[in-house]
C-alpha cells in the first residue's frame, strides 16, 4: 500500500518539468567560458534568447526563480493543476497550524509562504483554464435576475490561494510575527 505524502514533502521533493527561456539555463562559467554568440539582427537575436527549453525543477525551486519575474509555463498543464493543488494544501495546513494553539510553536516561513503564493497567483490560470474550478450554476434566481437587468454569470477570478495566504498574514501580524 503506497502511502500518502504531504503536500509539503511534494512541493520539496517531486520533480515537474517547466519552460523556461533557454538563456536562463546558461550558467555564469559557460557564457564567460565559451561566450553567447548572437546574430546582428536584433529580431534574430531575441527570438534565440526567448527559445523555451524544458527543465526539470522542484516547486519551490520554481518559486524562487518565478519570484525573479521571468517567463515561466509549465510543460504539462494537468502538473500545472497537482502543483497548484499542493500550494493550496500546504498554505491550508499552515494556516491550520496559525489557528490551533500548541504547547512547543516553530517559525512561519513567511518569505517562502509568500514565494509559493506567487507560483500559485501564476499557475492559477492554467488550472481555472483546465476546470480546477467549476462555472457557477444557472439557478432560477439568476434568471429572474435577468429579467430585470444585467447579471454576470462569470465570477470575478478569485484566487482562493491569496484569501488564504490574506489570513495567515493577518494572523502573523496580529501576533507580532511570532507564534
Amino acid at each position: 500500500m503506497a502511502e500518502k505524502r504531504s503536500a509539503a514533502f511534494m512541493l520539496f521533493h517531486k520533480w515537474v518539468g517547466w519552460r523556461v527561456p533557454e538563456w536562463t539555463t546558461i550558467s555564469t562559467y559557460m557564457s564567460q567560458e565559451h561566450g553567447l554568440f548572437l546574430p546582428e539582427d536584433e529580431k534574430k537575436a531575441r527570438a534565440i534568447l526567448l527559445n523555451k527549453k524544458t527543465v526539470y525543477m522542484r516547486p519551490f525551486e520554481v518559486a524562487v526563480y518565478a519570484e525573479s519575474g521571468a517567463a515561466l509555463d509549465v510543460h504539462d498543464p494537468h502538473d500545472g493543476i497537482i502543483v497548484y493543488g499542493y500550494i493550496m494544501e500546504h498554505l491550508a495546513d499552515w494556516l491550520n497550524y496559525m489557528q490551533t494553539p500548541h504547547l512547543t510553536t516553530r517559525k512561519v516561513p513567511m518569505e517562502g509562504l509568500r514565494q509559493f503564493n506567487a507560483l500559485a497567483r501564476k499557475l492559477f490560470p492554467v488550472a481555472n483554464r483546465y476546470g480546477y474550478f467549476k462555472k457557477p450554476e444557472v439557478t432560477m434566481a439568476v434568471s429572474v435576475q435577468a429579467l430585470f437587468g444585467e447579471v454576470r454569470l462569470e465570477t470575478e477570478r478569485h484566487q482562493f490561494n491569496d484569501t488564504i495566504m490574506h489570513r495567515i498574514e493577518q494572523i502573523y501580524r496580529r501576533r507580532g510575527g511570532i507564534l
